[in-house]
């Protein structure tokens, strides 16, 4: 992951406005296109990307492929060995944490792209899986429901913890449905909303 990070980064550092991912938000996008893929032109992949439509040499060009493609097959075996799901930040337990925010505001920027698609069959269970995430992303820190969470510091916490384990259940729910109608419900529910990636900092 290190080494798909280290030429990711300097892409990012060249052609990326305010507007742009980072790394983290990078692997949250890749993540959340691994449990519900879509196709997505390159253009306007970049564009997401970086924050502004840019025009990269073809060196470059390759190089963004190349490392797009390592990191999310990457993602999709974590997704499949008993190890388990990791994400990109090392901590998670911390809702304050712009590595979190970052890698969060990704993952829900693929989500809300295909949201049809992730309702589709189990909006109530998707609903209440994803609730670790957005809170994770800081979006939605002034509605009343997430307002009352942050007010209790161990229950959020412990919320931005499950994230691995519930991103495990939505690949699993999305790709293998036997496997995840054995798996207890989700006792957290909200519905999911819509919000933008942070900015780049």
């Amino acid at each position: 992951m290190q080494d798909i990070c280290s030429t990711l980064e300097p892409l990012l550092d060249r052609y990326a406005d305010e507007e742009g991912f980072t790394f983290h938000a990078i692997h949250g996008f890749c993540t959340a296109m691994t449990i519900v893929p879509f196709e997505l032109k390159t253009d306007e992949r970049n564009e997401i990307l970086f924050g502004v439509p840019v025009t990269l040499t073809r060196q470059d060009s390759i190089l963004l492929e190349q490392a797009l493609d390592q990191l999310s097959r990457a993602i999709d075996r974590q997704f499949n060995e008993e190890e388990g799901f990791e994400l990109s930040c090392e901590e998670f337990a911390d809702p304050d944490d712009e590595d979190l925010m970052d890698w969060c505001c990704g993952f829900l920027q693929a989500h809300i792209m295909t949201e049809e698609k992730w309702f589709r069959d189990n909006e109530q269970e998707v609903s209440e899986l994803l609730l670790p995430v957005m809170l994770g992303s800081g979006l939605f820190d002034d509605e009343p429901e997430f307002e009352a969470i942050l007010e209790d510091e161990q229950l959020t916490e412990d919320m931005c913890s499950q994230i691995p384990e519930v991103l495990m259940e939505l690949y699993l729910l999305f790709n293998s449905p036997e496997e995840a109608s054995s798996k207890p419900p989700s006792k957290a529910s909200k519905p999911a909303r819509k919000g933008s990636p942070r900015k780049r900092h």
